[in-house]
């Protein structure tokens, strides 16, 4: 996990330390204005980070194309303008605006205009978009520069995108876990790309069948029961068949009434239940969670307790 921190009021120290956390840039303060206050805290685990960044005056940032990974920057107040891939976007705490790794940028921050910026590996975003689909795609992917930040599956990506800032900056993160970095970097990028409009939008959109569904879940649920201790996602899951992840959702819809997400997540209460009930003095329930891919304990122990009708810390007392 890297994680850097500055504060400074010179502008070209600013502008050096923001370069090294994400590329080499032009940084003019706007007219009047002769200095900065810059707060910088950036953290990252795998291809993903989050930079909480605040210039503390009104700038101008000019910054080449990014080349090698996308940013989602969302104004906690204030206003940014934005032109970008021959769009141009006021951002707000309302509306973020988004960067893909093609483009130069040319951007206006207002005066106390502090910035959550997200950062996604190009090549993680790429990925991500194939196990969606089910298979790689050859054109760039670039994201629509205005993203509304009100609707619910954006509200829901901000909390994680909250979630990976608060854990990153903890002395100890869950996420110094490798297993449960991977996962949680992949669900937030998979989210991302169902949340926001981008240019492969439409082929996520489509709709997806399978000439045989019943045995499609099948070899699905067989490899969730021999692999659901591993580092294992529905996209890996869907990418081991051959499949898009809607195709499967759809299958286990259609065959099960349930979801891939929420057979894998059964599999691992049970295996958790087994954990617990077996384990030695002085395991806890923190380990054994983590230990089955939990990130969100209280989430774990809400469901733990649905399904097996006691806490987990019950059954390891028993």
């Amino acid at each position: 996990m890297d994680a850097v921190t500055v504060r400074t009021d010179d502008v070209d120290q600013a502008r050096a330390e923001v370069g090294r956390v994400f590329c080499p840039h032009r940084l003019t303060p706007q007219p009047g204005v002769h200095n900065v206050r810059l707060r910088m805290a950036a953290r990252r685990a795998g291809g993903v980070g989050v930079i909480d960044l605040d210039y503390g005056q009104a700038v101008r940032i000019q910054p080449p194309a990014l080349e090698t990974f996308y940013l989602v920057q969302i104004p906690s107040a204030g206003s940014t303008t934005v032109r970008h891939a021959g769009q141009i976007v006021t951002s707000t705490p309302e509306v973020a605006s988004v960067l893909s790794p093609y483009d130069p940028s040319d951007m206006r921050w207002s005066e106390g205009s502090p910035h959550r910026i997200f950062y996604a590996d190009r090549h993680a975003v790429d990925r991500e978009l194939a196990r969606l689909l089910g298979h790689p795609v050859d054109d760039p992917v670039r994201l629509d520069v205005g993203m509304l930040m009100t609707t619910p599956t954006a509200q829901a990506w901000a909390r994680g995108v909250a979630f990976l800032a608060d854990e990153l900056s903890q002395p100890a993160s869950l996420f110094d876990h490798p297993q449960v970095a991977a996962r949680f970097e992949q669900g937030l990028i998979g989210k991302l790309l169902l949340a926001h409009r981008h240019s492969h939008s439409h082929l996520l959109a489509e709709p997806s069948q399978h000439a045989h569904p019943g045995r499609l879940v099948r070899r699905a649920c067989a490899l969730i029961s021999d692999h659901h201790g591993e580092a294992l996602t529905v996209g890996d899951v869907a990418e081991a068949l051959r499949v898009s992840v809607r195709t499967l959702q759809d299958c286990f819809r259609r065959e099960l009434q349930t979801t891939p997400t929420a057979y894998l997540r059964a599999c691992r209460l049970d295996a958790a239940h087994r954990t617990l009930r077996s384990a030695a003095p002085g395991a806890s329930v923190t380990t054994v969670a983590l230990q089955h891919g939990f990130v969100h304990l209280g989430r774990f122990a809400t469901e733990y307790r649905s399904r097996f009708g006691e806490t987990p810390s019950t059954t390891l007392r028993r």
